[in-house]
């Protein structure tokens, strides 16, 4: 039952401790959204100071490729040359938020005092959060992976499920050098990169990194500059996108090529109150960001949430806006997010 009813002092009760009381609320780390994280604020500097308002639109500027045929008629006395061009990225933002309240006097018969009632409907948000923006941004990165890649080596480009095909029984345990050439042939060379792996793709990585030189077959060669990141949604995704992707699937992210900026308005970020509303935020212990917190109180008779008839029930929002986004290129329908599976 909600509002902590079970827990009023009508019997002789205990509270449980530590990691034992809290295994209900366990979650996953959102590995794949702190990719999105990392080295942000490198490569989008300002985007928080330049948005003013909720309604002020936000874009990025940046060279684009602008290809020439080389010459090899000599040199001119009278050469004549086109200008170079730069392309805009516009940058779009969603609004995520959650609620909760708490009436001042629930506690009074509670075996669980306010602040603990308090801090666990924050807990109890993080989490959400954690889930939900992992989500999200295996979503992103499938949704965003390219559409063009140039390569053919040992495997095939399906254009119809933007997937680069590898034939597990021939080259399977090549899968990762393959990867990593198929990234150079795109230019991607010399960039480290995340692997984002379904859960049969990272079982089967982990296994061939740890065969190293005292193994009869040597495969760690084949892991350096690269990193795993288990993203348990893309095997869903995979088997959706295709029936056949049941051996492996996996995205090749260069790293510094994704990012996500998050951004919360000015009265949250300094708070502020007044006479009913309190703007303030919080610091998320998981990803480390900065909430928008929005909290107001009323008059109301607080029995049904387990507190008085005389009573103030205070409303709380926890919100943040993010914008995920990929690095851009001129070229229609390419990304730097290639995908790639066993057959």
């Amino acid at each position: 039952m909600a509002y902590y009813t079970l827990a009023n002092l009508v019997k002789a009760q205990i509270k449980l401790q530590g990691e034992f009381a809290n295994n209900d609320s366990r979650y996953r780390k959102p590995v794949v959204f702190m990719l999105f994280l990392k080295g942000t604020n490198n490569f989008f500097p300002r985007a928080e100071e330049l948005r003013t308002s909720e309604k002020r639109t936000t874009e990025a500027n940046y060279f684009k490729r602008t290809a020439t045929a080389l010459s090899t008629g000599g040199r001119s006395h009278n050469h004549t040359g086109t200008a170079g061009d730069s392309g805009v990225m516009p940058i779009s933002w969603v609004t995520y938020s959650t609620t909760f309240s708490t009436t001042l006097k629930q506690a009074d018969s509670s075996l669980f005092n306010f602040q603990e009632q308090f801090n666990n409907e924050i807990r109890q948000k993080v989490i959400d959060f954690a889930n939900g923006f992992d989500d999200i941004s295996a979503t992103y990165l499938m949704n965003n992976r390219s559409g063009v890649n140039t390569a053919a080596v040992k495997g095939v480009f399906n254009a119809t499920d933007d997937v680069y095909r590898i034939t597990e029984s021939t080259f399977g345990e090549e899968s990762m050098t393959i990867t990593k050439v198929v990234m150079d042939i795109n230019k991607y060379q010399g960039k480290k990169l995340a692997i984002v792996c379904d859960s049969i793709s990272y079982t089967t990585f982990l296994r061939m990194a740890a065969q190293g030189a005292q193994n009869a077959t040597n495969m760690s060669f084949q892991f350096m500059d690269t990193y795993f990141v288990h993203a348990a949604q893309l095997t869903a995704y995979a088997s959706t996108l295709n029936a056949i992707y049941v051996k492996g699937f996996w995205l090749a992210v260069p790293e510094e090529h994704i990012g996500c900026i998050d951004w919360i308005p000015k009265q949250n970020r300094k708070p502020m109150e007044t006479s009913v509303n309190m703007y303030s935020n919080f610091r998320n212990p998981v990803d480390g960001l900065l909430y928008a917190a929005h909290s107001y109180e009323a008059r109301a008779d607080g029995t049904s949430a387990n507190g008085e008839k005389q009573d103030v029930v205070t409303q709380m929002e926890l919100s943040i806006d993010l914008s995920f986004n990929v690095a851009p290129s001129s070229v229609a329908d390419e990304t730097p997010i290639q995908a790639f599976a066993l057959i």
